[in-house]
């Protein structure tokens, strides 16, 4: 929670109760959860707040480097409390993202055609596929 006091600090923000439950729902997250999957477990100790505000919330965590945010390519935008260099495993069947860890992602070289266009701030590999349960249920479905 340290860290959070110091980032709200550092940009101007109060730290409010509902900051605070917001920062440690998502600290506690297994997953990659929605600002909806969150906003259904703070909602238990705050009755009153809206998924606008948990939604407000972590886009300003997402903006001042507290969280992180994985893009949902149609789905609803899910968010990354590890702020370590990684890469994701997304499951096109259930919607599982897996963390993983590759150094030779970290070191992809950006094409010449690319970094004439932008300036690479981060690199980040998303792999998509079917997880190991999806494809044992759809195995079993075939029997």
């Amino acid at each position: 929670m340290a860290h959070l006091e110091s980032r709200c600090r550092a940009h101007g923000l109060r730290l409010t109760a509902q900051r605070t439950a917001i920062y440690a729902a998502i600290c506690c997250a297994k997953t990659h959860p929605t600002a909806e999957q969150l906003h259904t477990k703070i909602k238990r100790r705050f009755p009153n707040i809206s998924l606008d505000t948990v939604n407000r919330t972590l886009l300003t965590f997402a903006e001042i480097g507290l969280v992180g945010i994985v893009e949902g390519y149609g789905s609803p935008r899910r968010y990354d409390p590890n702020l370590e260099k990684h890469h994701h495993a997304h499951c096109l069947k259930c919607g599982m993202i897996l963390d993983f860890y590759e150094p030779q992602f970290d070191n992809l070289k950006v094409p010449a055609a690319i970094r004439r266009r932008f300036t690479i701030i981060g690199k980040k590999v998303i792999l998509n596929g079917i997880c190991a349960a999806c494809r044992k249920k759809t195995a079993g479905s075939t029997k």
